[in-house]
C-alpha cells in the first residue's frame, strides 16, 4: 500500500512538473497559460497569449493602423497572422479594406470619387492631358477632375472652380456647422489633406514639428508645404522650418539665398581651414587616449603600454594628413554644388525666374471641401480620431 501511495505521489508530481514546463508567461499581462494559448508568429520567435494579441489588434485596427509590429519588437506582423488570430469578422474586413486603401493610396494615378457618400477609387493611368473621370460604382457615377480631384469643372480650371466653389458655399449653413466644430477642433488651418491620399489630417497644436507622417498611406511630408519629403527637406532652401508654425516669407527666402550665394567661398573657406588642423591635431591625441584606455583595460602597463601608446600615435601622425585631405577634398565640392547648384534651382521655384501663378495655400482645406464631407459624417456613428505618429491626429469617417 505504502508502495502504491509513493508511485501515485511521483506520479503526480512528475505530472505537475510537466504542466508547468508545457506552460508560459505572457509578456503582456504576465500570466501563465498553456503553451498552445500562445500563437506563433511567422515574422519574429517572440510570443503572447492569444487574448492579449487580439486586444492588441483591436486597438490597433480600430485606430487604422495598418503595419501592425510584433508587440515585443519592430517586426511587421504578417498579414495571414493577423487573419489566424483575430476573430471579430467585422475588423477582420476593416483591417483588409485599410490594407486594400494603403496599397491604392500609394499609386500616384489613383484618384477617389467625391461624392460624400462613396469610397470608389479610380486608377486613372494617362489622364493628365484628359482630366474627365468617372466613378465606376452603380448608383454614383460622379464625374470628377483628374488634376484637382473636386467635381468636374468644365470650362473653368481647377482655380476658377474653387473660387466659384468658395463663393458658393460663403453662406451656407453647413459651412457655419463646420466653422464651429473646426473651433471646437482647432483652427481651420490645421485640417489639412494629405499631399498623396488625401486623407484629412489635424495637427494638435501642441509645438510639435512639422514632420508628419500619414496612417493610412505611410506618407511622410511637411506640414507647412505640404509636399512629400526626404530626410534634408529641413536642411535646404524650401523656407520651411523644422519647430515653426509658417514658413519664411518669399522675400526672406531670397535674401537667405543671396546671402548664401555671395557668403559661400568665405564661409567654406573658414569651415575648410578650421578642419585641417583639427584633424591632422584631433586624431592623434583621440588615438593615443583610445590606445591608452585599451591599455588600462587589458592590464598592459609598463614599457609595452609606452610602446603601444607610441606606436598608435606615431601611425595617426602620418595617416591624419590624408584623412584632412580627403575630408576638405571630398567636402568643398560637396557643399559648392549645393551652394550654386541646388540654391538656384530654389530661386526659380520660388518665382525668381519668373511669376508665380496664383494658387491656394498647400494642402489647406477649404471650406466646400469639408462641408461635402460633413453631411457623411454626421450620419457616423462617431467620427474617427486616429493617431498621427507623435505629431497630431487623422480625422475623417471609417469608411
Amino acid at each position: 500500500m505504502q508502495g502504491d501511495a509513493r508511485r501515485t505521489g511521483l506520479s503526480s508530481a512528475s505530472s505537475s512538473h510537466e504542466q508547468l514546463l508545457d506552460q508560459l508567461e505572457c509578456p503582456l499581462c504576465l500570466l501563465c497559460q498553456p503553451r498552445c494559448h500562445f500563437p506563433e508568429l511567422s515574422s519574429c520567435p517572440h510570443r503572447s497569449c492569444s487574448d492579449c494579441l487580439r486586444l492588441y489588434l483591436r486597438i490597433e485596427i480600430t485606430e487604422s493602423r495598418v503595419c501592425i509590429a510584433c508587440p515585443q519588437c519592430p517586426e511587421i506582423l504578417a498579414p495571414l497572422d493577423v487573419q489566424t488570430i483575430l476573430e471579430d469578422e467585422a475588423l477582420l474586413e476593416r483591417y483588409e479594406e485599410y490594407q486594400l486603401r494603403r496599397f491604392l493610396a500609394s499609386d500616384p494615378d489613383t484618384r477617389w470619387c467625391p461624392a460624400p457618400d462613396c469610397s470608389y477609387a479610380v486608377i486613372a493611368y494617362g489622364c493628365a492631358e484628359c482630366p474627365k473621370l468617372s466613378c465606376g460604382r452603380d448608383g454614383c457615377r460622379t464625374e470628377f477632375c483628374y488634376h484637382c480631384r473636386q467635381l468636374w469643372h468644365p470650362d473653368q480650371t481647377c482655380d476658377q472652380a474653387r473660387r466659384q466653389r468658395s463663393r458658393n458655399t460663403s453662406g451656407n449653413k453647413e459651412a457655419s456647422t463646420l466653422l464651429i466644430f473646426s473651433e471646437e477642433a482647432g483652427k481651420l488651418e490645421e485640417i489639412k489633406a494629405c499631399p498623396r491620399c488625401g486623407a484629412y489630417i489635424m495637427k494638435t497644436n501642441d509645438g510639435s514639428c512639422n514632420r508628419m507622417n500619414c496612417t493610412v498611406c505611410a506618407c511622410q511630408f511637411c506640414w507647412l508645404c505640404m509636399k512629400e519629403i526626404t530626410d534634408v527637406h529641413y536642411l535646404s532652401p524650401s523656407g520651411c522650418t523644422f519647430w515653426g508654425k509658417k514658413p519664411w516669407s518669399r522675400t526672406r527666402k531670397i535674401i537667405w539665398q543671396v546671402g548664401m550665394l555671395l557668403g559661400a567661398p568665405v564661409v567654406i573657406s573658414l569651415i575648410a581651414g578650421i578642419a585641417i588642423p583639427v584633424i591632422i591635431v584631433g586624431i592623434p591625441i583621440y588615438m593615443g587616449r583610445k590606445v591608452h584606455s585599451r591599455c588600462k583595460k587589458n592590464s598592459i602597463s609598463g614599457s609595452k603600454q609606452y610602446l603601444t601608446v607610441a606606436s598608435g600615435v606615431i601611425m595617426s601622425v602620418f595617416v591624419s594628413p590624408v584623412i584632412a585631405a580627403v575630408t576638405v577634398g571630398v567636402g568643398v565640392p560637396l557643399m559648392m554644388t549645393y551652394v550654386y547648384g541646388v540654391v538656384p534651382m530654389s530661386l526659380c521655384r520660388n518665382g525668381w525666374c519668373g511669376a508665380q501663378n496664383e494658387q491656394a495655400e498647400p494642402g489647406k482645406i477649404q471650406l466646400e471641401d469639408l462641408g461635402k464631407q460633413w453631411p457623411l459624417w454626421l450620419q457616423q456613428a462617431s467620427i474617427s480620431t486616429l493617431e498621427l505618429g507623435d505629431h497630431g491626429s487623422l480625422v475623417g469617417p471609417i469608411f
